[in-house]
């Protein structure tokens, strides 16, 4: 008999296990060293004081991620094999933030203009084929670890990332705190293990075998996907309330690299304590991921949405109390952390369950697409910090969340209602 698919994926799965963990475990460890929450909204600041700039960074990261999605569907919809394009992803990615920590290196202190416009080019690169990556990782390790053992894959992933990733908040506490590696040395030493991390989950994925799935074009052209994309979205309520529980959620977290800004900005908050902010946004993220796990699979991807929704809006609410009560930052960063992985589990898991084999490039990037509007809403903020103030659009994010709940209370789990399934006419 002919081996099948899902038989592959099992007789590989040992190896798979192994080489994913050490894939995620160091993209993990390599994305909080160069995080958009902590280290690169510092590392613009002492090139430029202007929040736009900040904004212009965090709306480079989160458009570059989605605009490519559904071309990428498109591009992958005919392809058995889809493991080699994202080896060249990360590839570019290792290369970008390699050629990034010399160019700190060498004209950091001199040129920081240079810097920073490079910097942008290079991070909008990185962000774009981030965006290829994120459909093509989804169809990859959807094939590649069987659907009953995922939820075990992902717990480890989740625990032993975030534990690296808490020693490299650790890691970048000593390197800015050390005062014989001044700017732009500091910085530059901090771009290059992430570099190196992110080579090593290279090494990771290049490891894993993917198991090959018959495959069907369904879609002519890319503007065929797009309207296919739109008739999908506009055919399932269900779909329509899970885009805007997570829109919703995303608007907020936004604000995400305003928040150390801020925090440089109160008295008794030093460089050195992105380190530590760092260390505790990744130790929020692990303690949360055991929370989020065991509510996903006892009650649902549902329910991790409403918690995620729910603690999404009481961060910026204890921003605005850290304004006055600085200890309260590790408490900011903190829910920043958990609510970020929690993103992770509830909203990405739902949209493998609530998606076909066949639909599933398509839904996630339609997921990821339709956000892009909300992926630019770090430039506004960046406009309006200077006028309105950090207190005032803190306060404007906790007021969307209150609607973000509604709508997550809307959603149905596809787990346990099969008619919530994302359904193709």
């Amino acid at each position: 008999m002919a081996e099948t698919p899902d038989m592959e994926a099992t007789a590989w799965y040992r190896r798979n296990f192994a080489a994913g963990l050490v894939h995620g475990v160091f993209f993990q460890a390599s994305s909080a060293l160069a995080s958009v929450q902590t280290v690169l909204p510092s590392f613009v600041a002492l090139l430029t004081s202007s929040a736009f700039a900040v904004g212009s960074m965090a709306a480079v990261q989160g458009a570059g991620e989605v605009i490519p999605q559904l071309f990428t569907a498109y591009l992958i919809e005919g392809r058995q094999r889809r493991k080699p394009i994202l080896l060249w992803v990360i590839t570019l990615r290792w290369v970008s933030f390699g050629l990034l920590a010399f160019l700190t290196w060498r004209l950091g202190a001199t040129r920081p203009g240079l810097v920073l416009g490079v910097f942008l080019v290079l991070f909008a690169m990185f962000s774009l084929v981030g965006g290829v990556g994120t459909v093509v990782y989804a169809d990859v390790f959807a094939k590649a670890i069987p659907a009953r053992r995922r939820g075990r894959f992902i717990g480890w992933r989740q625990l032993l990332g975030y534990g690296l990733a808490i020693a490299a908040g650790f890691l970048v506490k000593a390197v800015l705190g050390n005062e014989r590696l001044g700017f732009p040395t500091n910085y530059a030493l901090i771009f290059g293990f992430s570099a190196m991390a992110l080579l090593v989950a290279f090494a990771g994925f290049a490891m894993i075998r993917e198991p090959v799935h018959p495959v069907e074009r369904r879609s002519t052209s890319l503007g065929h996907l797009l309207m296919r994309a739109w008739r999908i979205a506009g055919e399932n309520a269900n779909l329509r309330w899970f885009l805007t529980a997570q829109a919703l959620t995303m608007a907020v977290l936004a604000l995400g690299p305003f928040y150390v800004v801020f925090a440089l900005g109160s008295d008794g908050v030093s460089g050195a304590q992105i380190g530590v902010f760092l260390a505790i946004q990744m130790a929020g993220a692990a303690a949360s991921n055991l929370l989020w796990g065991w509510v996903g699979d006892r009650f649902g991807n549902r329910a991790v949405i409403i918690g995620v929704v729910v603690i999404g809006g009481l961060t910026p609410l204890s921003a605005i109390a850290a304004a006055t009560e600085p200890g309260l930052f590790v408490v900011v960063f903190a829910l920043l952390g958990s609510t970020i992985s929690g993103v992770r589990l509830g909203f990405n898991n739902m949209i493998l369950e609530m998606a076909s084999v066949s639909l599933r490039p398509t839904c996630v990037a339609l997921q990821n697409t339709l956000l892009t509007p909300v992926m630019l809403l770090p430039l506004m903020v960046g406009a309006l910090a200077g006028a309105l103030g950090y207190v005032a659009i803190f306060w404007s994010g906790t007021a969307l969340m209150l609607i973000g709940v509604l709508a997550a209370l809307r959603i149905r789990d596809p787990r346990f209602h099969a008619e919530a399934a994302c359904v193709e006419s």
